[in-house]
């Protein structure tokens, strides 16, 4: 058995939106990933009903600005804000590292597409500057690598 440190974790990004060109979030603090589903519950006579809708996901994610991101390998601040600006549909990828006796993707995966519903740029005088966010999904969500 063996576990994933957080260090090793990327998020992955495509800004386009296509699903083909993933950079990693540049300088990633913290994330998480987190699935819910909207529900209805009804009582009756013949006991409790509940309906589920469809799945969603969001990602949260936190990082440090980089002033000279590496083009075509990191996702930064500008290219999510530009993104953001333009209502751009960009696509996520969060899937377990590749680990002593373990693949990538094996432990979990999620990937969407989504919109970027919320971004901060974050600054304090004896800190750097860092930057969060939120994307959220539309459509399928896709669990299996």
């Amino acid at each position: 058995m063996a576990q994933v440190q957080g260090s090793l974790q990327n998020i992955e990004i495509d800004v386009t939106g296509v699903g083909d060109a993933y950079d990693n979030l540049v300088c990633l603090r913290t994330s998480s990933v987190n699935s819910t589903v909207d529900s209805t519950t009804d009582q009756t006579n013949c006991g409790v009903l509940t309906a589920v809708g469809e799945p969603q996901m969001s990602l949260d994610f936190d990082a440090i600005c980089e002033t000279a991101p590496i083009v075509g390998t990191q996702v930064s601040y500008k290219s999510l804000l530009t993104a953001f600006a333009n209502k751009t549909l960009v696509a996520v990828k969060v899937q377990n590292p590749v680990v002593t006796g373990s693949s990538a993707g094996a432990a979990y995966y999620h990937q969407f597409s989504g919109y970027i519903t919320s971004l901060t740029f974050n600054q304090a005088t004896t800190e750097f500057i860092n930057f969060s966010g939120t994307i959220a999904s539309t459509g399928f969500i896709d669990v299996t690598p």
